[in-house]
């Protein structure tokens, strides 16, 4: 059995890896119509913070746990979510507000970093706390969506969801949950299972309430592990 795990560690990393990556990339998407409206409109920049908060933290665990796949993965994300957040702030009407809301991300991590470089002094103790702070981070991202769940259930429409991006948010944290499994790491497993279960829910709303028209959808989340 250790060796059918060891076997597919591999693959799965890889999985984990390309998936989560792509579903980092449709910030670009997001960006791209920003730059080509030359503004913000109602597009909420808040995902970009969100997501640049929660990347850095599992980019902190992983190398608290030295897990390299955590590592490369959260390391591009958080690169992606700074540069869609600094494309954001070019084009928002609001910057002061933008910025002090960045500039609060950037002096909360760069605190949580310093903590657990310098103040933490058992390894163990570190990766347990790293990994416990991450996790809460991802529970609390996965569920930014459910004021859009509820606006669905109310309005009875799917025309403010993207189902590409549910269908994403779905199956991307059950890659990670089958990961968790497979290198026994609750703090990977629980968040994503949480994850899972969210994606579940927006992908049968789906089916409950039939789309009707081609809308422009909003993001639910930019996704993380």
């Amino acid at each position: 059995m250790a060796n059918n795990n060891d076997s597919l560690i591999p693959i799965v990393e890889k999985l984990c890896t390309v998936s989560t990556i792509g579903l980092f990339l449709t910030g670009v998407q997001i960006c791209n119509r920003i730059y080509r409206m030359r503004s913000t409109g109602d597009i909420s920049g808040f995902p970009f913070v969100a997501t640049l908060v929660n990347c850095t933290l599992w980019l902190l665990y992983g190398y608290s746990a030295n897990n390299s796949t955590i590592i490369i993965v959260n390391f591009i994300g958080s690169s992606l979510q700074m540069i869609y957040a600094l494309v954001y702030l070019q084009y928002t009407s609001d910057r002061t507000t933008y910025i002090r809301s960045l500039g609060a991300a950037v002096l909360f991590l760069a605190a949580v970093s310093f903590y657990f470089q310098y103040v933490v002094p058992d390894r163990n103790v570190a990766v347990f706390r790293a990994g416990l702070v991450a996790s809460i981070a991802t529970v609390i991202m996965f569920g930014s969506p459910l004021a859009s769940l509820r606006e669905v259930i109310q309005k009875q429409s799917t025309e403010a969801l993207s189902f590409p991006l549910c269908f994403a948010n779905l199956i991307v944290p059950i890659e990670w949950v089958l990961y968790g499994i497979l290198i026994n790491d609750k703090f990977v497993q629980v968040p994503n299972f949480l994850g899972a279960i969210l994606g579940l829910i927006q992908v049968s709303l789906f089916f409950k309430y039939p789309r009707q028209s081609g809308l422009i959808p909003k993001a639910t989340n930019l996704g993380g592990i």
